[in-house]
This record gives structure tokens, sequence and C-alpha cells, in this order.
């Protein structure tokens, strides 16, 4: 076994084991008196309680693609030292699928020992960075509480949105909370030129069949251009963002981030900057040239590719109609706002789900029924619609139209040429 593997094998192993030690162990609330002499303002390395944000980078699994962050709490009385990790679930939970679907996911917040949680993450070979910030005493104390609190059994639980509702954007709001809320009005303001899509396409492009998978299902609303303070749903962007915060001290502004310390240095390839393209999406012109080239000029060449037709015809809009049918599935029977009113229906159509198969039957025999000819078309026809309004929508369909509508048209056409349509009566 590689030492990778080996590491990946022990993670997988010693996390759980983690998990139940934390859980295992009732969380102490933190008192609310304070150590003698700690009512200056000042940083809280002059706290009980030192405050600060622990951030994980990428992983290897596709939930892990956008990383991971926890909000870590020393009591320099007690020696507690816990991290609160909002990225709690199961794939175990009962109708776990079928509640991910419909938007009605129940994550929650764990308090884990800090240094065996660091320690888990670096034998994941994921990036670990470690902010402590300039809290005052009564900041501390009160953010220490406010998550304590929260782990509670009957608090922990919370319905989880990918975007707005997720491990990053607790820890920011708690931390918005204990700082009296001056971080929203300051990142709220500051638009970026970020969106969801572009985000979710440049941190998931390590896995291109999921970055597709992603690009396809996302409507409209992920293409809304985001404010700062959005864009913190990705843990790094709240490490880098956090950095510009000051906050007032009886000496005067100081930065928010007292120190930085970087526990361990990832040796995987780097984050992306940039979202880039789909890295799938030169298969979708690949595509297209297989059905143009099915498309026959002659009798002998009819023969010669009745079947690749057939299979390619059939293969292709059984999967892309299925894709279809999930896509009008999460919008109709999902609370995921982002996946409402996508137009990427129109080139992963229904209809090819029902034309499908008699198309690639009707190819074999040579002759189709004036439905499955009118439903062929009638896939070519949304697709040219999709093309058509892709400069006038909000949805950003460049990465769908170069993965599907080439081969759409060009299946369509090597499926009706291959066939005619019965006698009139």
């Amino acid at each position: 076994m590689s030492a990778r593997r080996l590491r990946r094998a022990l993670a997988g192993v010693f996390l759980p084991l983690v998990t139940e030690l934390a859980q295992a162990q009732p969380i102490a609330m933190p008192t609310l008196a304070s150590p003698a002499g700690s009512s200056s303002v000042s940083p809280s390395v002059s706290s009980r309680f030192i405050i600060s944000v622990l951030t994980f980078g990428p992983g290897d699994a596709i939930f892990e693609r956008y990383g991971h962050n926890a909000i870590r709490v020393r009591d320099t009385v007690t020696g507690s030292d816990l991290a609160y990790n909002w990225g709690m679930f199961s794939f175990d939970d009962p109708g776990f699928l079928r509640r991910f679907l419909s938007g009605e996911t129940r994550y929650w917040v764990a308090a884990f020992p800090s240094q065996p949680l660091i320690a888990v993450y670096q034998s994941q070979d994921r990036a670990t960075e470690e902010q402590i910030l300039a809290l005052t005493p009564t900041q501390a104390e009160a953010l220490a509480l406010a998550v304590a609190r929260n782990a509670l059994p009957e608090n922990r639980e919370y319905r989880y949105d990918y975007f707005r509702d997720n491990c990053s954007t607790r820890a920011r709001d708690a931390l918005d909370d204990a700082l009296g809320g001056i971080l929203r009005p300051q990142f709220t303001a500051l638009q970026t030129d970020l969106t969801y899509r572009s985000e979710s396409r440049r941190l998931s492009a390590p896995d291109p069949f999921a970055q597709a998978g992603i690009e396809l299902a996302l409507g409209p609303m992920a293409d809304t251009r985001m404010t700062a303070w959005e864009t913190m749903f990705i843990p790094m962007r709240l490490r880098d963002h956090l950095r510009s915060v000051t906050v007032a001290t009886a000496a005067g502004p100081v930065p928010l981030v007292a120190a930085e310390t970087v526990h361990y240095v990832a040796r995987r390839p780097a984050e992306r900057t940039e979202p880039g393209g789909l890295v799938l999406g030169p298969l979708g012109p690949v595509l297209a040239m297989w059905g143009l080239l099915l498309v026959p000029l002659s009798p002998a060449m009819r023969r010669r590719s009745r079947v690749p037709a057939a299979i390619l015809t059939g293969g292709w809009f059984t999967l892309t109609g299925l894709i279809g049918v999930l896509l009008l599935g999460m919008w109709l029977g999902s609370a995921h706002v982002f996946w409402y009113r996508n137009l990427t229906l129109l080139l992963a159509s229904p209809v090819a789900l029902v034309v499908a198969l008699p198309a690639a039957r009707a190819i074999l025999v040579g002759q189709a029924p004036r439905w499955v000819r009118a439903f062929l078309l009638l896939i070519a026809a949304q697709s040219m619609v999709a093309l058509l309004l892709w400069p006038m929508v909000a949805q950003r369909l460049a990465g769908p139209l170069l993965l599907l509508l080439g081969a759409n048209v060009a299946l369509v056409m090597a499926a009706l040429r291959h066939t005619t349509a019965p006698a009139s009566r």
C-alpha cells in the first residue's frame, strides 16, 4: 500500500474515533466571569479565551473540494481546547439522498479536540492554517459561550444550503455576532465579479464529471454577482477577507487577525485561482463530429453506419433525457433555489428520454414513425433556442452549449437521414 493510501486509510479510521470522542464528552459551558484584570479592550491574547479560525484546504472527495473551516476556542483557565465544526453529516442517515435532493439536508455542529482534528486534516494532505483573532475579552467570552451553546444537542442541527448556509457561513456569522455586526455591512457593500457558478467551477475542476454535473444543475440564480460577504461561503475566501478587517481598541485600530500559523502545507496541486472552462467541454465538439460522421451521404454509407448511429443516438439521448428529468425534478421538487428556472433543460430535455430507444430502433429498421421524427426535430429546435437565448438571459449557458448543443443537432441529423417517414395512406 502506498503512503498516500495508508494516510487515507488511517484518516478514515481516526476521524470517526475523534468524532465519537468529542461527542461522548459533554461540552462545558464557559462561565461568564472573566479573570481579574480582563476588562481592558485588548486582543484575545490577554483574555481567558483565545479564539482562532482554522481553515482547511480542498480535499479529494467532491464535498471536500470547497475546503472547510472551524472556530477554535482555547480556555486558558480550564485548559480546554475545542474546534467547533459546522460540517457534520452522515450518509447513513435514513433518507439522506432524498433530503439532499429536496434541499432538506440536516447538518450539525460538533466540538472536537483541536489538535487531533488538525492531525486528521494533515493526514489527508489538506492545507491547514490558523488565524488568531484580536478579540476583546468580552467578545472572546461571548463567542466561546455562543458556539458552546450552539453545539448542545437541542441546538446543533440546521438545514444545510450549499451556498447560503454552510459550515463557512456559520463560522462567519458567529464571528460577526461576536464583533457586534461590523463584518456584514462592510463586506455586503463590496461587490465582486465572482458568482456561485464561477466558484463552483473553479473548485470542482479536479473532478471533471462532478464539475460538469454542477454546471448543468445550476440555474440563473447561480450567475448573480456576489458581494464579498456572500463569497465567504468558501472557507478560503473567509480566511482572506478576515485579513483586511481592523477592529477598534483603546490603543487605536488593530488588525482583527493578530497572528497566523501555517500548520501544514499540502503537497497536492494548488487551488485554482481562476474558474477556467469546463474540463469536459472539448468532449462536446468531439461527440458532434462523431455524430456528423454518422450522417449518411450514400446508401452504402447508410448500411455501414446504421448500427453505430443507432447505438450513439440511443445512448446519448437516454443520457441527456435522464439528466433532463433530474433537472426538472430538482426545479419542481426541491428547496434549492439555485436549481430553479434552469434553461439547460432546453439542451438536456426530458423529451430525449421518450424518443431515445424508438429513435435507435427506427435507425436500425430504416423507418421512423412521424411522432419520432417530430420529437427529434423538437430536440434540435430546443437546442437552437438555447443558442439564441444565450446572449439575452442571465444564466450562463456557454458550458452546457459547448457540451450538448453540437451532439444534439448532429445526432438528430444522423437519425433523420437514416430513416424515412411512413408513406401516407
